[in-house]
């Protein structure tokens, strides 16, 4: 083989080199592009998932507040109605006893009216009693002076027919021999009268 025939080779190989060498290269420079446009195509799916998971993130917070703000207002519900029962217990129980004193006020005041009538009734009973019982000892006295005015002109009526007597002795004046007895008689007949007016006092 010749130099040139040589050189040729050489020239020829070399060329097949650089062809294969840039054929190797621009099949490297097409799988990076890909694993480039494959990664940019990752990475923008990770970036959606990222984002879809911080909204998700998002709402799941806004969820859970909501919930809190949920279950805070039931509380807040359950403590009012709590109170409101408490509150409604507390008069139910305030007006049980205000019931309760007011019938107790009331059977003090009937209670009080009935001792009271009964009191009344056992005075009136009693003035009743005591005006019987003076009517009884006024008449009592009033039949004791009688029978002492009946006693005082028994006496009388025998001490005027003792003197009657008197009159059948006189002497030659006309007088009687024994004396009379005018003041005994004067006094027996006031005597007399003035039990007969002490009865009818008693009496009236």
């Amino acid at each position: 083989m010749t130099i040139n025939a040589q050189n040729a080779l050489k020239v020829l190989s070399l060329v097949s080199l650089l062809a294969l060498t840039a054929c190797a290269n621009q099949r490297a420079e097409q799988e990076a592009l890909l694993a480039q446009q494959e990664a940019a195509a990752q990475a923008a799916e990770l970036a959606e998932r990222a984002e879809l998971a911080e909204l998700a993130r998002l709402e799941a917070e806004r969820n859970e507040q909501a919930l809190r703000e949920e279950l805070e207002r039931l509380r807040l519900e359950s403590e009012a109605l709590a109170i409101a029962r408490e509150s409604a217990e507390r008069e139910a129980e305030q007006r049980a006893r205000q019931a309760a004193e007011l019938q107790r006020q009331q059977q003090q005041a009937e209670v009080a009216r009935l001792q009271r009538e009964q009191s009344e009734r056992l005075a009136a009973l009693e003035r009743q009693l005591a005006a019987t019982e003076e009517t009884a000892r006024r008449r009592e006295q009033a039949n004791a002076r009688l029978a002492q005015a009946i006693t005082a002109a028994e006496e009388l009526l025998q001490m005027l027919a003792s003197e009657q007597l008197k009159y059948e002795n006189l002497d030659a004046q006309g007088n009687t021999v024994e004396p009379l007895q005018k003041a005994l008689i004067s006094e027996l007949e006031a005597r007399k009268n003035a039990l007969v007016r002490e009865a009818q006092a008693l009496g009236n």
